[in-house]
């Protein structure tokens, strides 16, 4: 009987099991919305442009926190969007822009490739599957049951709900946990470099680098491998053990 290296394999969700990136049109919607509410008119260079300002300092505020809210964070960067913009934006606006993007994400989230086959293999392998993700419960659970992943994997933990957000080490710990794993027999998948390469390796929990879009670069943490698409994963876990 063929068996993984690995007794447990981390997904990272967002840019992950999907591509967030292939969501920008969905969500420069929600940006036109808050540009009108603020009584401002922008091309889309300008929104995309002012949204990233905003969340840039929104994560100068609350990404040094061991945990915080998503809601919260993506609230203060249509806050921090308007004052690029030269403009503010009510209450009441602001919760609506961050309501109607968080819908469009369930609603038009899609799987990448090969995403369920590779989760299915890894399972008939005995690997224990858990999502990882920097989200609120809410949202989590709701894109669990639109992307059909809930067949495909043993557990999913929120970064609220685990009241830590990555790269804090508490939420790597509690999959840990979850998956009855140790850091050496356990795998991490992710597409961001500080939460799912750096924040995994600190536990001694090996990487696997998703770079989609073949934009190798050095950073502070290299992780242990290095892949394409998500198939890739199964071949990582047959490795060594077919050597």
């Amino acid at each position: 009987m063929i068996e993984s290296r690995f007794d447990a394999v981390l997904f990272d969700l967002a840019g992950t099991l999907f591509d967030d990136r292939a969501l920008r049109d969905v969500h420069l919607e929600q940006l036109t919305f808050a540009a009108d509410a603020a009584g401002v008119r922008a091309d889309d260079r300008q929104l995309r442009a002012a949204y990233g300002q905003g969340m840039a300092e929104a994560f100068a505020m609350m990404g040094g926190r061991p945990h915080y809210r998503h809601h919260d964070l993506f609230a203060e960067a249509f806050r921090g969007m308007a004052r690029a913009l030269g403009s503010q934006l009510d209450e009441c606006d602001v919760q609506a822009a961050v309501n109607q993007q968080g819908r469009a994400t369930v609603e038009f989230a899609e799987l990448r490739p090969g995403a369920t086959l590779t989760l299915q293999r890894l399972r008939d392998l005995g690997c224990h599957l858990c999502v990882v993700s920097n989200i609120d419960q809410d949202q989590l659970d709701a894109l669990l049951d639109s992307l059909g992943l809930r067949p495909f994997v043993d557990d999913a933990i929120s970064s609220e709900a685990a009241r830590s957000c990555k790269p804090d080490p508490r939420i790597y710990q509690l999959a840990l946990d979850i998956s009855a794993s140790t850091a050496d027999r356990c795998l991490f998948v992710g597409d961001t470099p500080s939460h799912d390469v750096a924040g995994p390796a600190a536990m001694g929990i090996c990487t696997a680098w998703l770079d989609s879009r073949r934009k190798e670069q050095h950073h502070a943490v290299q992780p242990d491998h290095i892949i394409r698409t998500l198939p890739e994963v199964v071949g990582l876990c047959l490795s060594e053990v077919a050597r």
